[in-house]
């Protein structure tokens, strides 16, 4: 069943092999194996991809609720125990985890000994429901979960224009590829550009943009949080309408809540998005 629901998600053998941490033929064997089991195909190649059958669907189906009561007794069992804190999987887009969260890991570090924190820095949002990590920080409010997760709002990232110190104010404009002008960011960047011009690079992460700008090939929206806060920057004025916000938004997969690990964690985060405006 784990091979069938790493499958359903990779779309492919070796993405699959990738995430359980063996080769293709292996994945590709085990599925073989449960197909003889079964009697019925539960896998197709579709194009370029490896889809599940209509009868793999039904399976998937099955297999994922095996698996989130595996994580629910896994769960019981270490509340309560004496061991270690252990380990707690957080993902955010990599501009949150090495602009907001890192600095602020001594913080973490003196105050739970025992605890192993993996950031999984992510451009794409990952699946708590499918275990990919116990906490996720969004920058729109969530969509998924529904009562199998837990959110709440920490806040709002307001933005402003930053380009490098000692670079001109006129620079061009860093923005993002079009497929990403959804983003309030993105469209204000994109509208902005269009009247004083663009740089002919574009990006599809914060991160990478952030270190354009920081390395002077232009001028962009970021959060204050960020652009304030470091030397390499220095804010410019904005003559394109009202300013962008985005909100900051908190997940933790319920059946975790009682966790002193995930306790810990999501305290820590609470203090490091204090200071935004809510």
């Amino acid at each position: 069943m784990r091979y069938l629901l790493s499958v359903a998600q990779a779309g492919s053998l070796k993405g699959a092999a990738r995430q359980l941490g063996v080769d293709k033929t292996t994945v590709s064997r085990r599925l073989r194996a449960m197909e003889r089991s079964l009697g019925r195909a539960v896998v197709e190649v579709s194009g370029a991809e490896l889809c599940l059958t209509e009868f793999g669907r039904s399976m998937h189906r099955h297999a994922e609720v095996m698996r989130d009561e595996m994580q629910s007794v896994n769960t019981l069992a270490e509340v309560g125990t004496d061991a270690q804190l252990g380990t707690v999987r957080l993902t955010a887009v990599p501009l949150v985890i090495n602009r907001m969260l890192l600095p602020a890991l001594p913080d973490l570090h003196a105050t739970s000994q025992g605890l192993r924190l993996e950031l999984i820095s992510e451009a794409r949002d990952l699946s708590l429901l499918r275990g990919e990590a116990d906490i996720a920080l969004r920058l729109a409010r969530p969509t998924e979960g529904g009562q199998s997760v837990l959110t709440r709002r920490l806040g709002e990232l307001e933005y402003a224009a930053y380009t490098a110190q000692g670079a001109s104010a006129d620079s061009r404009w860093v923005g993002y590829e079009p497929r990403m002008q959804y983003l309030s960011h993105a469209a204000a960047i994109e509208k902005a550009a269009k009247v004083d011009g663009a740089c002919p690079v574009t990006v599809n992460d914060a991160e990478t943009l952030f270190r354009l700008v920081c390395a002077g090939q232009g001028r962009t929206l970021l959060p204050r949080f960020i652009g304030d806060d470091d030397a390499r920057l220095a804010e410019v004025p904005f003559a394109h309408g009202v300013l962008p916000k985005r909100e900051v938004w908190l997940m933790v997969r319920k059946e975790l809540r009682d966790l002193e690990r995930v306790q810990v964690v999501v305290a820590w985060i609470s203090r490091i998005f204090a200071g935004l405006s809510s």
